[in-house]
């Protein structure tokens, strides 16, 4: 809950107005909010067990309460969602960046500026990755189970007054899940891959325009956004690529018990990453940003006065008279 109370400050600062007029800050508004939603679900999904319904003896337990067993099929599903989403806009930043400084002229640059672009594309971002998971969930199954085990480890009867589930998928669609895992594992570290390419992209057009304007204010501005989309670049390598590729490992590596243990175990460390990298935005904005940063002294009532140098400039005239002889 602590870096959702640092996604709402986030939130109110992105959505002044001095700020919500740039297109990329609108862009930061979308995935500030996809964040917030991957957050509380994130806080439901995996919440320690004083929230959970878990009686004495039933700590060790493998199944879960039919509400439990509902937040592990659909709930993370849409986490997921969420999270990959916030990625997939994270990449789209970085292409609107590029495109931005490579055609600074364009009439499509200025379209993909105005303000009902970013609401479309979310969605859009929304659904196509919404189906996604929609895909890899689709063969799961809350099943009611009858056995269960102990701490100690022996199995047992459960009895027929405690219904307890599990999410499984049936033996005859594992080969369909596992193609599907696959392929799902691949989608998720897509944009990752395509960012860092993005970013090399953005420093050699950054380059090429600075040496072409000879600005030394338009390079120090551009410096700044340059850092801000290689931070967002390297934040989503660390978030979706070990979790995509440990999808895939799952999958591909049927026979290997040690590799698919290892895969997993990636996947359960790699959801401490969203968290982390969605709470760190609101700082490296601070920081990188000097219209974040003079927007937030603005709401804190901290003055922005610029001292202001002026030199007197003293003209001389000089008056000659002409004379005449008679």
């Amino acid at each position: 809950m602590i870096a959702f109370s640092i996604s709402i400050a986030h939130m109110t600062v992105l959505t002044r107005k001095e700020l919500r007029s740039n297109a990329i800050y609108r862009l930061m508004i979308g995935i500030c909010a996809l964040d917030m939603v991957s957050q509380l679900l994130g806080f439901i999904a995996f919440s320690p067990f004083w929230i959970r319904e878990v009686k004495p003896g039933e700590e060790c337990y493998v199944t879960t309460t039919y509400q439990d067993a509902m937040i592990n099929k659909y709930g993370v599903g849409l986490l997921d969602d969420t999270q990959r989403s916030s990625t997939w806009l994270g990449m789209l930043m970085a292409f609107y960046r590029v495109l931005a400084v490579m055609f600074p002229l364009s009439p499509v640059i200025g379209k993909l500026s105005r303000p009902i672009v970013v609401p479309i594309v979310v969605l859009m971002v929304l659904v196509i990755n919404g189906l996604v998971s929609m895909a890899a969930m689709w063969n799961h199954e809350i099943k009611r189970q009858g056995k269960d085990y102990s701490c100690d480890g022996t199995q047992h009867i459960l009895p027929e007054s405690e219904e307890r589930y599990l999410t499984t998928v049936p033996s005859d669609r594992k080969d369909l899940h596992n193609k599907i895992t696959l392929v799902y594992g691949i989608i998720k570290a897509l944009p990752s891959l395509i960012e860092p390419i993005l970013a090399v992209m953005l420093i050699y057009q950054l380059h090429k325009a600075s040496k072409r304007r000879k600005l030394l204010s338009k390079s120090e501005k551009s410096d700044h956004t340059t850092k801000l989309i290689l931070f967002v670049t390297v934040s989503s390598f660390l978030l979706e690529v070990p979790n995509g590729f440990s999808h895939f490992s799952y999958s591909y590596f049927q026979n290997s018990a040690l590799i698919r243990t290892i895969a997993y175990l990636i996947m359960c460390f790699a959801e401490i990453f969203p968290v982390v990298n969605s709470s760190s935005h609101l700082f490296v904005c601070f920081f990188m940003s000097a219209q974040y940063r003079d927007t937030v002294k603005t709401m804190l009532g901290i003055s922005n006065n610029k001292v202001v140098f002026v030199e007197e400039c003293k003209t001389q005239v000089t008056t000659k008279t002409a004379s005449k002889s008679f």
